[in-house]
């Protein structure tokens, strides 16, 4: 666990840079950091800045886009030193914030430094910044929603003692920052280049070796530079490659077999079932005259008969004795109303996938075979072969039939065996007419299949 203390690490200071030595390495706090446009040639954009203000030595961070880290001149000695911010950025896993203390101030107020790491990779601008103890758990709430954006679940882990208001992973920052993990790109690098009044000296008497040790110098820069250009080629290369999958799973996604969510059919059939045994047929001298029910509850509408005694205090009295629901009126006809329960149906799950035209050959048919009158109707499939940028893109590899009948014959009739994979149910209408006692049901669905 990394210690809130001073002597953890030692600190020096001047204006708002700081360097801590750990594990006898430099680390310098409080660079300025901005994203660099030119990704073709980012060292002549950095090198233009650092001419422009007067800057010394520079952190560079390559993620999803090359970020620069600025240092001022300053009496502490930054050459060579590594930034804090590119080594946690590098060596912590995933998108998190690091919390270092700094110790005190001159007038005893505790200092920390925040290191914020993105989801790709990318330095936060709050890192680098010096915050004092009393303003260190808002701007750590803050730096968390600033990383997560529009990703409200995204776990974003804070590291660092967790004595400290907000961290919630401990972590030593001396087994991170070993001599073994630590990379030369960590280091600070000079901004200008320029001889010593003894090379000046030199170059005055060995003019010609200057020369020849520029020329090489301009070599081996042009080919690092090269290097560099070739390497984020790759790089944004390989982004191409990862966001163009990223496309096609997306669109995968988007084809999900819909009825996994879904009962199956033996099941709300038998929940239907429970369900209308649970409604009387006559509650107060209302007659229930229509029992609809759906994967998500059971509608009942019932009606007074002609002539009875029967009131709507009586009925809604004992509908919520019954249920402890509110039924609904139809202030227009007062003989009418209604009331709803609800149920949750356990999903079935995925079926295997058969050729659509076999399974509906076999389902027609077990409708004919009791003379059952059938609609059925294939849903409209439209297919997107290509996105805007020229991509292939998968296609639905499943057809939906959605089908309804009428029939006095009730459903445990009909759907007798227990295994009807790629049908779902979706509603089961029973009406009772009140004259003659005969019952009638609507059963809707849906019947999927390979295509």
């Amino acid at each position: 666990m990394m210690k809130n203390k001073t002597k953890s690490a030692l600190v020096a200071e001047s204006g708002h840079i700081r360097v801590l030595t750990i594990q006898q390495k430099r680390f310098v706090v409080g660079l300025t950091w901005q994203t660099i446009r030119d990704q073709r040639n980012p060292m002549k954009e950095i090198k233009r800045v650092g001419k422009a203000q007067g800057l010394d030595l520079v952190a560079v961070r390559h993620s999803d886009s090359i970020q620069a880290g600025f240092a001022p001149k300053t009496r502490l000695r930054l050459r060579g030193s590594y930034s804090l911010s590119v080594a946690l950025a590098s060596l912590l896993d995933g998108c998190c914030i690091a919390v270092v203390p700094l110790g005190e101030n001159p007038t005893g107020v505790a200092q920390y430094t925040l290191v914020g790491k993105t989801e790709r990779g990318g330095i936060h601008p709050w890192s680098d910044q010096i915050y004092t103890g009393e303003k260190l758990l808002q701007t750590i709430i803050d730096l968390r929603d600033e990383l997560r954006g529009s990703k409200s679940d995204l776990d974003v882990k804070v590291y660092g003692d967790t004595s400290i208001p907000g961290v919630t992973t401990a972590f030593d920052i001396k087994d991170v920052l070993t001599r073994n993990n630590l990379r030369k790109d960590f280091r600070l690098r000079p901004l200008t280049w320029g001889m010593t009044r003894g090379q000046l000296i030199a170059a005055g008497a060995a003019t010609i070796l200057v020369l020849s040790g520029l020329m090489v110098y301009w070599h081996f820069e042009a080919e690092r530079e090269a290097e560099a250009r070739a390497a984020l080629q790759r790089e944004i290369a390989r982004q191409e490659a990862l966001n163009k999958e990223a496309r096609y799973q997306a669109a995968l996604q988007s084809f999900r077999h819909p009825w996994t969510e879904n009962p199956s059919v033996t099941t709300f059939i038998r929940h239907c079932q429970d369900m209308k045994d649970k409604v009387p047929v006559s509650i107060s001298g209302w007659m229930s005259v229509v029992v609809v029910c759906t994967n998500t509850g059971v509608a009942v509408q019932s009606v007074r008969r002609t002539n009875s005694a029967a009131t709507t205090a009586q009925y809604v009295a004992a509908v919520q004795k019954l249920f402890d629901v509110m039924p609904v009126f139809n202030f227009q006809d007062s003989s009418q109303t209604s009331f709803s329960l609800t149920q949750t149906l356990p999903p079935e799950g995925d079926d295997p996938m058969l050729p659509v035209s076999e399974r509906l050959i076999g389902f027609i048919s077990l409708f004919q075979s009791l003379n059952i009158d059938l609609s059925v109707n294939a849903v409209q499939i439209k297919d997107v072969a290509q996105n805007n940028a020229g991509e292939n893109l998968p296609l639905q590899d499943w057809q939906e039939y959605q089908f309804s009948a009428e029939t006095d014959v009730p459903p445990l009739m009909i759907f007798k065996d227990s295994d009807y994979t790629g049908i779902r149910l979706s509603e089961i209408t029973t009406a009772v007419n009140t004259s003659d006692g005969s019952v009638r049901y609507k059963i809707t669905g849906s019947l999927y299949g390979k295509r």
